[in-house]
């Protein structure tokens, strides 16, 4: 999850010099929900993220190398199915018992907005976004004045492909600035 950590960095950058707006335009706010049952099924469709995944990425430096890792996903259900948790570790290539990034996600489900919620924590921040549901795909991004950040992540039953793009015009063209390609753990193979 050290797309949260570029992610970051850009949003302290947008609020600077924005004096804050772009924090705040980042950040929804929905109401308290009470139907479980509701929640529930909507979380089931996103069942495809869950499991125990590992593999490697890379993420686009300012100085424009590309930063290699390893990582690993643990995805599982908490709170009667009614929030999913994301929890991502990133080690170092040249030293793999070095933890780069650690972060955590937690996804929920509001039905009264009828909205999903993607809320992730990392290196002391937090960033929150509504994200976009599809079949075998999930798409957050964070939107500022001047720059759109977005992660898509494309699933089968075995892989967790992933890129993160930025624009700078409004989102009519994308640099790619990170990539991730995890397996799931636990399945058969043949």
């Amino acid at each position: 999850m050290r797309r949260i950590r570029f992610a970051l960095v850009t949003l302290a950058c947008a609020a600077a010099l924005t004096g804050g707006a772009a924090a705040d335009a980042a950040v929804s706010q929905p109401k308290a929900t009470t139907d479980v049952p509701a929640q529930q099924t909507a979380m089931q469709n996103v069942s495809f993220m869950t499991g125990d995944w590992v593999g490697t990425g890379w993420n686009l430096g300012s100085n424009g190398v590309r930063d290699y890792f390893t990582q690993t996903e643990n995805v599982h259900y908490q709170v009667q199915g009614t929030v999913l948790l994301v929890e991502g570790q990133g080690y170092e290539v040249t030293d793999p018992a070095k933890v780069a990034d650690s972060a955590l996600a937690v996804l929920t489900y509001n039905d009264t907005t009828q909205q999903y919620r993607w809320e992730a924590f990392s290196g002391g921040n937090i960033v929150q976004s509504v994200p976009v549901v599809g079949d075998d795909t999930f798409q957050w991004s964070l939107q500022f004045p001047h720059v759109i950040i977005r992660y898509t992540l494309t699933f089968t039953a075995r892989t967790w492909h992933e890129i993160g793009e930025t624009s700078v015009d409004g989102g009519q063209t994308w640099s790619q600035t990170f990539q991730q390609d995890l397996v799931r753990l636990g399945l058969a193979t043949g």
